[in-house]
């Protein structure tokens, strides 16, 4: 890895940039050969996250521009992303904020749901995590906890949907017993949800949430083709979701 005003990043494989958010996922412990096969993957932990600096105060704006910061410094202009849940999330709000994204790739995570509530989950997963020593020590070794909360923060602030309505591809994923999915909107609703807006996914059988993310090497040879050919096309007129327009 590299570092980058505190911002800590890798890149690896040749071809079309895919930029994959480190949040609360160590990228560097899992196979993505699938995909730096076909892609350019830069890795990239905004302050707050990861092994990257933790200055206290954190806004999603700050967030983006940690990751197009290493972008810029690296003469990437144009970039798809890819992530799973929480990072997934992160994928498709770089899309919400950057006419740079050509396409998104979000597993294991129901972006048609209504997120209004999701500020307060993450406040209560870290008062939880307080009262054991071992939970709070792998928190802080994962993330700021400050830093989540205003992640979720702001996700809880926008519009129904927002981050599945976008004008560019997405994909989606997940596993059959998905239950975080579950807890937020019924999958039979997702698929209708995806289904009505023409965006393709796909339910693996037998695999709850952190079962899909140890065994995404079942989708991502389809999902890294999808992505490579994705993040090739020209951009189109994004006036109404440019760079910077939602942070």
């Amino acid at each position: 890895m590299a570092e980058l005003d505190g911002v800590w990043w890798s890149s690896v494989g040749e071809g079309p940039a895919v930029v994959v958010p480190r949040l609360n996922v160590d990228w560097s412990s899992m196979d993505l050969s699938a995909l730096t096969e076909r892609c350019r993957v830069v890795i990239v932990a905004p302050r707050g996250f990861g092994p990257s600096e933790r200055p206290g105060s954190y806004d999603m704006s700050g967030f983006v521009r940690d990751v197009e910061r290493v972008l810029d410094h690296l003469g990437i202009d144009s970039y798809a992303t890819f992530g799973y849940s929480m990072n997934g999330v992160m994928a498709a709000r770089l899309a919400r904020s950057s006419a740079r994204v050509t396409a998104v790739a979000c597993g294991g995570f129901p972006l048609t749901a209504d997120l209004t509530g999701m500020g307060h989950r993450a406040r209560a997963r870290n008062a939880a995590a307080r009262q054991d020593p071992q939970a709070w020590e792998e928190v802080l070794a994962t993330y700021d906890p400050v830093a989540a909360e205003a992640f979720w923060d702001d996700i809880a602030s926008l519009p129904r949907a927002a981050l599945a309505d976008l004008d560019r591809p997405l994909r989606a994923w997940w596993g059959e017993e998905d239950a975080v999915v579950a807890s937020l909107l019924s999958p039979v609703q997702l698929e209708r949800d995806l289904d009505a807006r023409g965006i393709p996914y796909e339910v693996v059988p037998g695999l709850d949430h952190d079962g899909m993310l140890r065994r995404i090497d079942l989708v991502l040879p389809a999902i890294s083709a999808w992505l490579s050919r994705s993040a090739e096309r020209p951009r189109h007129d994004r006036d109404h979701h440019g760079r910077g327009d939602e942070v």
